[in-house]
Formats: structure tokens, sequence, C-alpha cells
């Protein structure tokens, strides 16, 4: 049974000291050169002093606050060749090197369906082989919902998971158990003048597939080994882009 991870989202923030929120319009994006010429809004944008907000048909959304951008794009079946933010958040750096880039963090959202953990399994008694056995699992009437947070010292800094329930939405009617896995990296720009900065800000970004290799192995073979699902056991749109907020 194939139980590796679905990427659903990964996402590219970068904490900002001095940005306007509404420099983030489409004509800006388009005639600086950020974004290719043919991308099309999926909906009206959300352009003021506070936040503002673009949608895009193909799947990326793009979002600034005064102090954080973030740089969103749903994977599902696309080759990691083809993920798209990394450059765009290049470009927008590019585009505003007088910004102060703080930080920056790549956040990562896959998921495994019920089907995938085995009918025996499921998603409940899933979280429930991460947790040590305990009275108040046995609260309630019914089985009791949980949330875990973990976090990983790795070489590079630090992997902040966090695993939940969800529900896969098929259709309006229609929708399937998943154990969600979130992932987040977050490092800050070294430096001590500006363009020394703007390098390490590009460098991190650059990280994201050394990020995103990590996370898939540390999923796969330590939460999704059949040692685990079985130790207790007796394409499709989830979330959209623009609720996602990215962590640094």
């Amino acid at each position: 049974m194939n139980r590796n991870l679905t990427i659903q989202n990964l996402a590219i923030a970068i904490a900002t000291k001095n940005h306007n929120p509404s420099i983030l319009t489409f004509d800006f994006l388009k005639y600086s050169d950020i974004i290719p010429s043919d991308w099309e809004l999926a909906r009206q944008p959300v352009v003021n002093n506070q936040v503002s907000q673009l949608v895009f048909r193909n799947g990326v959304s793009l979002a600034a606050q005064q102090d954080l951008l973030s740089f969103v794009e749903i994977v599902g079946t696309k080759d990691i060749s083809e993920v798209q933010i990394p450059a765009i958040a290049h470009n927008y750096v590019r585009a505003l090197p007088n910004v102060e880039y703080q930080a920056v963090g790549i956040d990562i959202r896959g998921y495994i369906t019920a089907n995938q953990l085995g009918e025996e399994a499921g998603v409940e008694n899933y979280i429930k082989t991460l947790l040590a056995p305990a009275p108040w699992q046995e609260v309630g009437n019914a089985p009791v919902k949980a949330s875990i947070q973990l976090a990983f010292s790795l070489d590079r800094g630090q992997l902040s998971l966090n695993i939940n329930e969800g529900k896969l939405y098929i259709t309006e009617e229609e929708t399937v158990p998943i154990v969600m896995f979130y992932g987040n990296f977050s490092y800050g720009a070294e430096g001590n003048t500006k363009d020394t900065r703007l390098q390490s800000i590009h460098q991190l970004i650059d990280n994201w597939q050394e990020d995103l290799k990590t996370y898939l192995d540390i999923i796969n073979t330590k939460f999704l080994s059949s040692q685990i699902i079985l130790r207790d056991a007796p394409e499709s749109e989830f979330i959209a882009p623009e609720l996602l907020i990215p962590q640094v």
C-alpha cells in the first residue's frame, strides 16, 4: 500500500520591517517582471495599507501585511520543477531591495488519507499511536480529537511540525478523513549590511528544495512506516491558498 505523503501547499514567508502592503498590485507584479505577463487573476484583488492579496488562476497566491510577505502555491500533482513561487519570491526581493527583510520561513502542508492508512488504522487510531496510552483518551462518548505539535533541532535550524486530523473535500457533500502534517522551517537573515542581508535572504529562499526533501524524509520514514501505522491497528481542493497563513 502506498503511504507516501501528498503535498498540498508550499509557502515561502518573508518577515519584513518597512514594507508597504499597498505596493502589492497586479500592475506592479506584471510591469516589474515579478510574475509572467500571461498570469491571470482568479478574482478581484484586495489592496490597501493594511493587507493586500492577489490570487491567480494557476494556484499561486501572494499576500502582504505590514510585517509579512507570503507566497503560496498549490502543489498537488505538480513536479518539483514546476513549482513557481521560489522564483517569484526572488523576483520580488530584487524588485524592492530597500525593504528590510528579516527572516524566511519555508512552510509545507501535506496529508495522507484514511484509505492510505488502512481501514483498521484510520485517522483517529493513527493519532493515538503517536501518543502514550493514558486515561484522558477515554474521556467522553466519542474518540478524543488530538493535535500534536513537535519541534526538531536540525543541522540548519528548527523544524516545527503540527499533526492534525482533517478532511479532504471531494465535493460539497463528500469528504475524506485525512491526517495533516504542517511543517515550518524558519531562518533569520544574516549579515550587517544591506547587500549581505539580501544575499542571505536569497540563499534562504533557495533552501526550499532541501527543506522539502527533509520534510518528506521525516514524514515518510518516521511517521508513515508500517511499524507506526500497524502498531495499534485491530485531486481535490483542500484549503484555499489565501487561508494559509505561513509562519516565519
